[in-house]
């Protein structure tokens, strides 16, 4: 059967990599990777890892693809989409496989956060009026459709399938761009972009990093701004003096281009993040991971530890290298609430190839 895997977001090679590197070993999918030309220009890292595979993609337009004109569905069996919805931000990937089911393809879009709008996380967004809806007949979710927030809607739960996360559990460790130092690595991620932090919530965060850094001079705080967002890489006046053991992976200055949120979790010591995937990627690694708070209620994160001053973030990192099973207990309890364990590409393709297979047969008998 032939597969179209379509790619528009600077994130969604992380999850749809997996994907398409086991379907090219597989004999039942032939597979085609779509991806806009806009990612193709600000993530060279998309292609050059495709490539590195043997994947060459198809570069369409973002303008051809919300208007219809690519890609060419004529002889496609099935649409994998990495995030899909009515969001503006997602408008490519909803324009084609709203096309896609016109033509009654099967469709499948995957969880591809923790809190992933429309599914798991229902804040109201400032650039988009009325409810968040999927448009893909199929929705892979990481954890049991059963433990889905109340708020997913009865039409959106029926089309949840719960595979688990396709990401591998353990991130490759890789030589990082840093000058070599004997203290401890502590990768920082941040999103604050991101409509829902106030301006103390920033102001806490950014004042917190410096105080801490200053504290500990002997560690390297590795400071990784979202891909997209890059709020302190756009607003780097805010780190203007601040210690020099903080070093900014700006995605878009050389050096860090390659380096994804999973390569620096898999190469460091421990990981302090805003709310984010970060926290559940660094769990299933098993690295010690805490949740920057700031007044916020997250319990999405719990038991993870969250973060609240200076003090917290002292504590948690001072705490790094002591062995401790209260710690390994929460990371994974935490891991256990969000995700299914096992081999999710497996399950991803079994379904799919299911989903053809009665597709087929009730296409013979009808």
């Amino acid at each position: 059967m032939n597969v179209l895997v379509l790619m528009d977001l600077i994130q969604d090679l992380d999850v749809i990599l997996p994907i398409v590197e086991r379907m090219r070993t597989d004999r039942r999918f032939v597979v085609t990777v779509a991806i806009t030309d806009w990612l193709d220009k600000v993530s060279p890292r998309v292609s050059r890892e495709l490539l590195a595979r043997s994947v060459v993609p198809l570069v369409i337009t973002k303008k051809d693809a919300i208007s219809g004109l690519e890609p060419d569905l004529t002889r496609v069996n099935a649409v994998i989409t990495a995030c899909e919805t009515n969001h503006p931000a997602h408008r490519v990937p909803h324009a084609v496989v709203r096309r896609a089911n016109n033509r009654a393809i099967p469709t499948y879009t995957l969880q591809h956060g923790l809190e992933n709008v429309g599914l798991t996380y229902f804040e109201p967004y400032p650039d988009h009026d009325g409810p968040i809806e999927i448009a893909s007949s199929t929705i892979l979710t990481w954890g049991p459709v059963e433990k889905l927030p109340a708020e997913v809607s009865p039409t959106m739960r029926a089309r949840c399938f719960a595979v688990g996360t396709p990401k591998p559990p353990q991130p490759p460790r890789v030589e990082l761009p840093l000058h070599r130092q004997a203290g401890p690595v502590v990768a920082v991620f941040e999103n604050l972009h991101w409509e829902r932090y106030t301006d103390s919530y920033r102001d806490a965060f950014i004042q917190d990093l410096r105080q801490v850094a200053a504290a500990r001079p002997a560690m390297t705080f590795l400071l990784k701004p979202h891909h997209a967002g890059r709020y302190l890489a756009k607003n780097s006046h805010l780190l203007a003096d601040a210690p020099a053991n903080i070093v900014l992976a700006d995605p878009t200055v050389p050096p860090w281009e390659a380096y994804t949120a999973s390569a620096i979790i898999g190469s460091v010591d421990a990981v302090i993040t805003t709310p984010s995937t970060v926290a559940l990627d660094a769990a299933r690694a098993v690295h010690p991971v805490a949740v920057a708070g700031y007044g916020m209620t997250l319990p999405v994160y719990e038991p993870l530890p969250i973060l609240t001053s200076a003090g917290s973030w002292l504590s948690f990192i001072d705490g790094v290298g002591v062995a401790s099973s209260d710690l390994q207990s929460r990371l994974g309890e935490f891991r256990m609430r969000h995700v299914i364990e096992g081999d999710a590409v497996g399950r991803i393709l079994d379904r799919i190839a299911a989903d053809a297979s009665r597709t087929s047969e009730e296409k013979r008998s009808g």
